[in-house]
């Protein structure tokens, strides 16, 4: 009979059930698997559902970030008992030859802990993590194979034994999605489906269509076509392209290179060398899967899609891949050249260039005009049109076809009526789009929007000053311009057409203008002066001409453990103090000017999608999924 061993993972690393659930979720939590997986369900399935590869790299990177003082045998105790191939013939090269180097046998790793994998330096600098991903897979891969089937002497072995040809599909009731697995044999086989309500086993005849999905190994084509293609790569390639290429959060070459022992310049040609190699092997006859799901999915997600709606196009995303160390929908992102992540969305373009262009899509429909419809003119899909509506804090309600009828819109904050494609109604007085009449028939430049306090990124501080964070681009450190909302720009007295002049630091003149939008013409002087890297978050305030500045690094240049999601919130806003979820709503409403007396989670949620803070509420959101815990 076919059985499923009922072990879950945290009976085979015991660390996981005495280390804060957060830290946990934040490394091992997946779409495809419950909350709290690894310890209530089975490890067959896990692996069946997202592959050893996709374990081991997960807890590897939990091992090395939380568990660095633990011999390896004590995270996972079967490796006392593990008989594994001295010669260590599977392990990839770079590992086998740090181990030689450095212990010279599996006896002796074993007993080592991650921060003893990370002193080593011959022959090459060790990455713990890949080391640590090479012992568990020699642990998982046995595990997994201890659940293979015992001969089944039963009616439906007979059926795969005596056929002469194909097979129809049995089936047997079973308790719910069931992982697969393979008899060991030298031709194709057909698959068994295990763990169900009766000793037999289902019988699939090797030809018929997959069944959707709990088993994604299936459509992990993508996975393992993207993974061969990084292997074999030279040692600083790859780390570039895990470290900026394709990471999450890139590292700065300020902070790599100390870490690898290179100078800025070799990486850069590291890099440039690792970019032309990727682009070659896109055009090539090898990559034509993936060039083909690249179009197939651009055109199903239009110009605007969430990051949820990336992520389950397809069930490959969410996998990791192993030797890029991300998960696949990461490296389709960054190998898209139109599109880029803002704030949870990936868009084609500048996002508000978008927005804008929403905006005059929608002052111009006329009344009872299909929103959705309207919305897909300009490459808007309707899955994505309501949330993308909703990232809009000003829209013109139903507009009328003069401009009289504008102008008295304008005035009575009028809305359209409900329906399944209306908008949401607008606020008096919260339009600023379009031209408006002064009463003695001249135009009027748009009225900015009314308060900072409804502004994205602007926060009051302790002093009373508004402060507005900005994210820093490459673009920015080349002198580009940085954009402002409207509402802190009219805060400080500024109108369309307007300029103002104000000092910064070692004496710096930034000008901020508002032409089509305020920004301010460059701030690379004050980035250089603070030596911000992209990425960096940098908080501006203006009172009396002067321009005061308060530079966060990084997620990527913070050592020792990333930050769990409340943290990321809280560094958003510019405070880096632990807290408590409760405590952070109250702190949070205070700086986006709410009182905290009256902060609760859901009135907080509402205001940052308001706002339009899309960033500080999806790491609040991911934070309230898993607990209120303190924030490193």
């Amino acid at each position: 009979m076919d059985t499923e061993s009922p072990i879950c993972l945290s009976d085979l690393v015991p660390a996981l059930r005495w280390s804060h659930p957060a830290q946990i979720a934040e490394a091992l939590a997946d779409p495809r698997l419950p909350a709290g997986w690894w310890m209530s369900v089975s490890l067959p399935r896990v692996t069946t559902t997202t592959g050893v590869e996709w374990l081991c790299d997960r807890l590897a990177r939990l091992a090395a970030a939380q568990w660095d003082h633990l011999p390896l045998n004590y995270i996972v105790p079967a490796l006392m008992v593990a008989d594994l191939e001295p010669a260590m013939s599977g392990w990839p090269a770079p590992v086998r030859e740090a181990v030689s180097g450095n212990v010279g046998s599996w006896d002796g790793l074993r007993r080592l802990t991650p921060a003893d994998l990370r002193r080593w330096s011959h022959p090459t600098p060790a990455d713990p993590a890949a080391v640590i991903v090479s012992v568990l897979r020699e642990v998982f891969t046995r595990v997994s194979a201890v659940r293979g089937p015992r001969e089944n002497t039963g009616p439906f072995r007979q059926v795969s034994r005596n056929a002469t040809g194909p097979q129809p599909v049995v089936r047997r009731d079973v308790t719910g999605p069931q992982p697969a697995v393979r008899r060991d044999a030298t031709g194709p086989q057909p698959v068994v489906h295990g763990s169900h309500t009766g000793p037999q086993p289902v019988v699939r005849d090797p030809g018929a269509r997959p069944e959707a999905p709990l088993s994604t190994p299936a459509s992990t084509g993508l996975v393992d076509l993207v993974d061969r293609a990084f292997r074999g790569w030279d040692q600083l390639e790859h780390t570039v392209a895990v470290e900026r290429l394709f990471a999450s959060e890139p590292v700065s070459l300020r902070a790599l290179a100390p870490r690898l022992g290179v100078d800025r310049e070799r990486l850069r040609r590291a890099q440039r060398s690792a970019e032309e190699r990727v682009i070659r092997w896109l055009r090539s006859p090898e990559a034509a899967p993936l060039t083909r799901h690249l179009f197939a999915l651009t055109e199903r997600l239009g110009v605007a899609a969430t990051e949820e709606q990336l992520i389950a196009a397809d069930a490959a995303h969410p996998t990791i891949v192993p030797t890029l160390r991300t998960a696949l929908w990461r490296v389709l992102v960054a190998l898209m050249p139109d599109r880029r992540m803002y704030d949870g969305w990936l868009i084609v373009g500048d996002p508000r260039a978008l927005r804008e262009r929403t905006r005059q899509l929608l002052s111009t429909r006329q009344p009872g005009a299909d929103v959705i419809e309207l919305l897909g003119q300009i490459g808007i899909r309707p899955h994505s049109a309501r949330q993308w509506l909703s990232t809009i804090p000003e829209l013109p309600a139903e507009p009328s076809p003069g401009a009289a009828a504008s102008s008295t819109g304008a005035a009575t904050g009028g809305s359209s009526s409900p329906s399944s494609s209306s908008l949401p109604s607008r606020k008096p007085g919260a339009s600023g789009l379009g031209r408006r009449d002064d009463g003695n028939g001249a135009a009027r430049p748009p009225e900015p929007r009314a308060s900072v306090q409804e502004s994205p990124r602007c926060f009051l501080a302790p002093d009373h000053r508004w402060w507005h964070r900005i994210d820093v681009t490459v673009d920015h450190l080349r002198g580009g311009p940085v954009s402002v909302p409207d509402g802190y720009a009219a805060h400080h007295g500024l109108r369309p057409g307007s300029v103002l002049s104000v000092t910064g630091p070692g004496g710096n003149a930034i000008v901020l203008v508002w032409r089509d939008h305020p920004a301010f013409d460059s701030v690379q002087p004050l980035l250089r002066l603070l030596n911000a890297e992209p990425g960096d978050h940098v908080f501006v305030a203006m009172k009396d001409h002067r321009l005061d500045v308060h530079r966060l690094p990084g997620l990527a240049h913070l050592n020792g453990n990333g930050p769990t999601p409340l943290a990321r919130a809280l560094r958003l806003v510019g405070h880096t103090a632990p807290a408590t979820f409760d405590e952070a709503v109250r702190l949070i409403a205070r700086r986006i000017g709410d009182n905290e007396n009256d902060a609760d989670r859901e009135r907080l949620f509402t205001r940052l999608r308001h706002r339009g803070d899309l960033d500080i509420l999806a790491h609040l959101s991911a934070e309230s999924r898993v607990g209120q815990p303190l924030a490193p």
